[in-house]
């Protein structure tokens, strides 16, 4: 009998050392209350189960506050993972890159990164803020339609969670069903999503 794995799907994480990640939490630290409380003033803060805007100057953080430790950061980890999945892409582009904050509480349901005109090829989280309990990133089976939860100890895994850790960065295919568990802390989540094109 022969058995093969085919269609991995890949999740890379990177959980930064304080010296290498610094620079970054200076830049997002000295922008993330202010970001919050702009936020907060818009009508749809609170319409999802988290506190979010979908207004476009909320969706460009890093082009809004010139954040360029914590872009160079990204693509540096975002090529790393780009050369195993990707060799021959000839560069990357940051185009979208927003806070998330989760409350005691918050969630967010499954969903994915996929944009119906021009798709992103990566996506990704950085957490600024992670309480213990906060919530985990759960990923699902790319074909969730078709994919049946198997039980433990099955080759083939229907979803997988990590915990959140502070100045840890996780990128993965836009493509990959994603959701947030609640936030069962007493403290704010505080996070960065962006999308990431091959050009």
């Amino acid at each position: 009998m022969k058995i093969e794995l085919w269609f991995p799907t890949a999740i890379y994480h990177h959980d930064a050392s304080e010296s290498e990640i610094a620079g970054v939490r200076a830049e997002l630290q000295s922008v993330v209350q202010q970001e919050l409380d702009e936020i907060l003033t818009r009508s749809d803060a609170n319409s999802r189960s988290y506190i979010q805007s979908r207004l476009s100057a909320h969706r460009q953080i890093i082009q809004k506050y010139d954040l360029t430790a914590f872009h160079d950061f990204l693509i540096r980890h975002a090529g790393a993972f780009l050369s195993k999945l990707y060799p021959d892409a000839q560069g990357i582009e940051v185009r979208e890159s927003w806070f998330n904050f989760y409350a005691p509480g918050d969630s967010q349901e499954v969903h994915n990164h996929l944009h119906a005109i021009h798709p992103s090829f990566l996506s990704g989280v950085f957490y600024l803020s992670a309480p213990v309990g906060c919530g985990d990133i759960k990923f699902y089976h790319p074909n969730m339609q078709t994919a049946i939860p198997n039980p433990q100890g099955s080759i083939e895994n229907y979803e997988t969670c990590y915990a959140p850790v502070e100045n840890r960065l996780m990128l993965f295919r836009s493509h990959v069903p994603h959701a947030v568990m609640p936030n069962r802390s007493d403290a704010m989540r505080v996070s960065v999503s962006f999308n990431i094109y091959v050009i």
